[in-house]
């Protein structure tokens, strides 16, 4: 209550997890529909194999379809976020668990993928870093690039991403699904 009677709201810092979940799939989308569309934003510091990020850069067609899968997931996860902020109130049981499911499979895939325990991340990073990785010689200045992008930028990102989804989730399933704290 404050002096004059009204009472406060307490803000929950948890909700800005799906705002920021929204926007990392926004910046995640954009970029690959830049890429789609033939550009290259960021394309050549995208910790790839060689053949991989040489498919993106050629614009092979499947490089290219793999950019459009990309934007429609991008947008899929911005619906997603939308949703656990609890912007559009309750879901029924099904759509409930469908979210839940899907925001805490994306959560485990990006922080596992930010640390490194599926081959690029904090942890593959530092090794190339500290000359610990086998690289082959034709491809050292590549991977020693790539694993400066991807300490400084991407693995970050991803880190970030996947937290706020895992964060948003749990606000998500505490809340019962709304946007607003169930009546105990």
């Amino acid at each position: 209550m404050t002096a004059g009677g009204a009472r406060t709201e307490r803000r929950d810092p948890t909700a800005a997890a799906a705002h920021i979940a929204f926007w990392c799939a926004c910046a995640y989308g954009a970029m690959k529909l830049e890429w789609a569309l033939g550009g290259e934003l960021l394309m050549r510091q995208t910790p790839l194999p060689r053949g991989v990020r040489d498919d993106l850069l050629n614009a092979a067609p499947g490089a290219v379809a793999g950019s459009w899968a990309s934007v429609a997931l991008a947008l899929v996860g911005m619906a997603a976020a939308l949703h656990l902020s609890g912007r559009f109130g309750p879901h029924g049981r099904f759509r409930r668990g469908l979210l839940l499911a899907g925001s805490w499979a994306g959560c485990a895939f990006m922080v596992v993928r930010a640390l490194g325990l599926l081959g690029y991340g904090f942890a593959g990073d530092l090794r190339v870093l500290a000359g610990w990785a086998s690289v082959p010689p034709d491809d050292a200045g590549l991977a020693h690039l790539q694993a400066q992008w991807d300490l400084l930028l991407w693995s970050p990102y991803w880190l970030l991403f996947g937290t706020c989804w895992g964060i948003a989730a749990r606000r998500y399933r505490r809340l019962g699904g709304g946007g607003r704290a169930q009546a105990r």
